[in-house]
């Protein structure tokens, strides 16, 4: 069953489903409605067809079978959904995760650790950042992730990863920390959550 992992957090659920099916074996559990939806045709790659279908076999599992997911012209998703109405989707070579929140804003970013981080670093940490992680990859895939986060969980456009987003301090919970998003009207500091797995980090905010 590729059902990994859930974890269950306040007023919502977090699935992790294992990329271990063939887009054959996944078609089969879907209707001929269900697989003509044009976010689903709009797809020719069979990872990002395969990604899609696990994403929605997962929410069954988290939530039910009487959902729909909308997106914004910002690529935002939406969840129509009895008891759930916030959502957030991530993927990584090998793993989809699935965030659901009843009324807070959210976000999720998983990412594979072997990764090589060295090329796009400076996109995205601050020049503290860099001399801090020095060559940390591991630490720079946990960086990435919580910008990233942050980012799905905000509702701006526009955003310099570098300059407004800033992981700072840790907390005593040694799987916890915080960031704080910058815009000129204030800032705001969120607690991250972050878990490594099977050569994968994932990161999760909550307003």
């Amino acid at each position: 069953m590729p059902l990994y992992k859930t974890i269950p957090i306040e007023q919502g659920l977090i699935g992790v489903w294992q990329l271990s099916e063939s887009e054959n074996n996944l078609l089969t559990k879907f209707s001929e409605d269900e697989l003509s939806d044009p976010l689903f045709t709009r797809y020719s790659h069979g990872k990002r067809k395969a990604e899609w279908l696990s994403a929605r076999l997962l929410l069954r599992e988290m939530i039910g079978n009487e959902f729909s997911i909308t997106y914004l012209a910002s690529g935002r998703p939406i969840l129509n959904h009895g008891n759930f109405r916030k959502i957030s989707i991530t993927h990584s070579r090998n793993f989809v995760a699935v965030i659901v929140h009843k009324s807070k804003n959210i976000g999720i970013d998983i990412e594979d650790t072997t990764r090589d981080f060295k090329r796009i670093e400076k996109r995205f940490l601050s020049e503290e950042e860099l001399r801090f992680l020095g060559e940390d990859n591991m630490l720079k895939c946990l960086y990435w992730c919580t910008k990233e986060a942050v980012f799905k969980l905000v509702e701006e456009e526009g955003i310099e990863f570098r300059e407004q987003i800033i992981v700072s301090q840790k907390s005593e919970n040694e799987n916890q920390f915080q960031a704080r998003f910058i815009t000129p009207e204030k800032n705001t500091d969120y607690l991250v959550n972050f878990e490594y797995f099977s050569e994968n980090c994932m990161v999760w905010v909550v307003e």
